[in-house]
């Protein structure tokens, strides 16, 4: 989800980009490995001192997503992209993980987008 409501959608197509924030605001390159429990134990006291009316479950839950879309998801691997509107676009992993200092969604992959939308309505159920 390129931000809440896909606010996002346009800078990720354009900037050819999938990202994350969850107000962890430095490179988190040396805590990223296949074990994510070190992430976590770095990065949960971290979320929830930026955003102390979160619990423990929903620092967890940022934490595995930011390890899952900065670590876990490989080159090659396909990520699908609502735009808000009930449109889909379909990207490629195209990179490692990088850090955007100061820019939205600062966590990064490089995506090669796909031209067309997949309409939600034309998707089967699973």
């Amino acid at each position: 989800m390129p931000g809440a409501k896909s606010v996002y959608f346009e800078d990720c197509i354009k900037g050819e980009f999938i990202g994350v924030d969850f107000g962890i605001n430095e490179d988190i390159s040396a805590y990223l490995s296949d074990n994510p429990a070190p992430f976590k134990e770095k990065y949960r006291p971290v979320f929830l001192k930026n955003r102390p009316d979160k619990s423990l479950v929903a620092a967890g839950l940022a934490c595995g997503a930011i390890w899952t879309v900065c670590h876990s998801l490989k080159k090659g691997d396909i990520v699908l992209c609502p735009d808000g509107s009930g449109d889909y676009y379909i990207g490629e992993i195209d990179s490692n993980y990088y850090y955007v200092a100061g820019e939205i969604l600062p966590h990064r992959r490089k995506v090669k987008w796909k031209k067309r939308p997949i309409r939600r309505s034309d998707m089967s159920e699973s």
